[in-house]
């Protein structure tokens, strides 16, 4: 009963902290006039969208 208490918190630490710090700060970068910025933004979304979507299939 522990072990699913302890796994329902590491569950909506991604669905209410990760997902949405990785979208916000991606779009940040994204729309700092600099190419390396902007790349890493590009990325930053992508692994933010990557996660959110594992979280929806599982």
């Amino acid at each position: 009963m522990v072990d699913e208490a302890n796994a329902d918190e590491n569950e909506s630490f991604l669905d209410e902290e990760l997902v949405p710090a990785l979208f916000v700060v991606g779009v940040l970068l994204f729309l700092f006039p600099e190419p390396a910025t902007s790349a890493v933004g590009v990325f930053l979304v992508g692994i933010g969208l990557a996660v959110w979507a594992w979280d929806v299939v599982r």
